[in-house]
């Protein structure tokens, strides 16, 4: 049954999309306002990256200064900067099972859904995982 079920059916269908050029922390507020954990990054209304809490968590100061050549306290990083370039990304009409698949060959939570080349959606493995379970006989 999953096999036919497409990703659309469990998708986040309400989001907030970073551009590449928005600052960190202004990324950082977004995520924490938001309550987000993950969010596509756009570029001209094209699919550029991804950026998750954990990039935001495990982003290192010094290596940050070190490789830009100052304090990084008063450098204002971009996005782009520190995204995942070129993400995974899945068309609507994916089925669960193909998405359950690419997280299990991947170390990433979430993939952008698209129509074409428009943003519809993102799935992450909280979804898989409730799809799941809803779906135990």
């Amino acid at each position: 049954m999953l096999n036919k079920t497409p990703v659309s059916t469990i998708m986040t269908k309400d989001l907030f999309i970073l551009e590449a050029n928005d600052t960190l922390r202004d990324a950082e507020n977004t995520f924490r306002n938001y309550r987000l954990r993950h969010a596509p990054v756009c570029s001209g209304g094209e699919l550029v990256g991804m950026l998750s809490m954990i990039d935001l968590k495990n982003k290192d100061d010094e290596d940050v200064s070190g490789a830009f050549g100052m304090d990084s306290k008063f450098m204002p990083m971009l996005v782009h900067q520190l995204m995942t370039p070129d993400p995974v990304s899945v068309q609507v009409s994916a089925n669960i099972i193909e998405v359950a698949q690419i997280f299990t060959e991947n170390d990433f939570h979430a993939i952008p859904v698209l129509d074409g080349e428009k943003i519809v959606g993102i799935v992450s493995t909280t979804d898989i995982i409730r799809c799941f379970l809803d779906n135990l006989d």
